[in-house]
């Protein structure tokens, strides 16, 4: 049980590493921003994120159901190598087939239309070498699987600076990433055929059938979710100027990179609430509504100090002619206190076995946002696609909240948000209250205050995080109350 709780232990430290190299092309898009200017990155983030839309259809859901299957059943890790190489070669070119036509009828310029064809290939590697990753994973080679990531997204940054600072320019950038990451498809298959099993590409056809079928509901979940995520900017780019898409999207990367937090945490949770739900369901309930309450006592100061330092983050990033996106990154933040807790209530819904459910929330997510940006982007440009987003989250949020509430586990909204959010006011009237001092005083008295307000507020004590890290990390049965 101790090495088993080990294993946890050290598998989170490189789920977390992988996550951070994340860091690695977040700087290297704030440095195409500054170089390229708002215009000629919004064509490179537009590219990038239609890219990324169609990568999702060359999935479909393989990459999660297989990690479910080949975890059970180890032996069948050659057979679902090979199937799965092949099969999402056939997807690769089927879907890329499908995307020019879609560019075409869109009726983006031959720059714009060229650079959506360098990027898809590179997504659609990344996919594949995504899904590859699970062999590592289920195998307990966390390590390799985190020193692989670490070299792609550091090859990526190195040779993508060096690109931008010679060329200065969309094109090459685009063709750098597709070449990085050929060749880090064919590293990650040497590596795996070194450490985890021999690749035959094959394609049994009966097999890869009932495999897609069985992952089909949960693929479209996340084909919904990044439609969610990148809509704005397709949308932008129809509505209004690349102009326009620039700016939005130096709002949006930095409050993409803000929201890396959750996931690491959902990756602990996420194998806890499922343990809990088949064992213990008054214990689940309970984590369950800790996750929320902390992803609340985190993303409240989270939102008030971005807000603060919303002008600092872009003018820091960007530079000053990106200056117009700080009431777009401000909006934003006010969307990440319910982005955060989504994190958690998803993690709920997917361990009591209820993906029909979150089909269904991601659903009407994706089209109030459509909705709201037809109507907010008219009207506000890409501040209203910053709102779109905010009101999305918050939607979602209320769904997932009250469906939880009324079917299973009747969790209480207001005990759980209400004292976090009194602390995060009186925070907030300091920061007011104090403006014209020193920003390092005032930050510190503003976190000093939230901080004092949860605790003066029993927003949680000491036996209650002693409980919750028992119940995340524990791998025993033990159970605490």
């Amino acid at each position: 049980m101790e090495e088993k709780k080990y294993n946890i232990i050290r598998n989170l430290f490189y789920s977390s590493l992988s996550v951070m190299t994340t860091l690695f092309l977040f700087v290297l898009m704030f440095l195409m921003g500054r170089h390229l200017g708002a215009e000629k990155y919004g064509v490179f983030m537009l590219g990038l994120h239609i890219a990324t839309i169609f990568e999702m259809f060359t999935d479909f859901g393989l990459r999660d159901i297989s990690v479910r299957n080949v975890a059970q059943k180890k032996e069948l890790t050659e057979k679902y190598i090979g199937n799965i190489v092949a099969w999402k070669m056939i997807l690769s070119a089927v879907v890329f087939v499908v995307m020019i036509g879609v560019v075409h009828i869109l009726g983006y310029d031959f720059e714009t239309r060229l650079v959506v064809y360098i990027l898809a290939p590179s997504a659609f590697l990344k996919s594949m070498k995504y899904t590859m990753r699970i062999f590592f994973q289920v195998h307990d080679r966390f390590g390799w699987d985190t020193l692989l990531v670490f070299v792609e997204r550091a090859c990526l940054l190195g040779v993508g600076l060096a690109v931008l600072f010679y060329w200065k320019a969309v094109l090459p950038i685009a063709v750098c990433f597709t070449s990085v990451r050929l060749v880090d498809f064919l590293l990650t298959l040497a590596v795996l055929r070194w450490k985890i099993a021999p690749i035959k590409p094959r394609l049994d056809f009966q097999f890869m059938k009932k495999l897609q079928i069985e992952a089909f509901p949960l693929g479209l979940f996340f084909v919904i979710l990044t439609i969610y995520s990148y809509i704005d900017t397709v949308m932008l780019s129809l509505m209004r100027t690349m102009e326009d898409v620039g700016l939005y999207n130096s709002a949006f990367k930095i409050y993409e990179g803000i929201t890396i937090l959750p996931t690491v945490f959902w990756l602990v949770i996420l194998p806890r609430l499922s343990e809990l739900f088949t064992t213990n369901q008054s214990h689940h309930q309970r984590l369950a509504v800790r996750s929320v309450k902390y992803m609340f006592v985190i993303g409240i100061p989270t939102m008030i100090f971005g807000i603060i330092l919303s002008r600092f983050f872009i003018g820091f990033f960007y530079g000053a002619d990106y200056l117009p996106a700080v009431l777009a990154l401000q909006i934003l933040f006010v969307g990440i206190v319910f982005q955060y807790s989504n994190w958690m209530l998803n993690a709920t819904l997917i361990s009591m076995s209820r993906q029909k459910v979150i089909l269904a929330l991601g659903s009407i997510g994706l089209i109030s946002k459509i909705i709201l940006n037809v109507i907010l982007i008219s009207m506000y440009g890409f501040n209203g696609s910053a709102t779109a987003t905010a009101l999305g989250e918050f939607l979602i949020f209320g769904c997932a909240f009250g469906y939880l509430y009324r079917r299973f586990q009747g969790i209480p909204v207001f005990p759980v948000i209400i004292k976090p959010m009194i602390a995060g006011g009186c925070s907030a009237l300091a920061f007011h209250l104090l403006q014209g001092y020193p920003w390092v005083f005032v930050l510190f008295a503003v976190g000093l205050v939230y901080v004092g307000g949860l605790f003066l507020l029993r927003t949680f004590d000491r036996h209650e995080l002693q409980v919750f890290i028992e119940n995340t990390f524990s791998a025993k049965r033990r159970m605490v109350s």
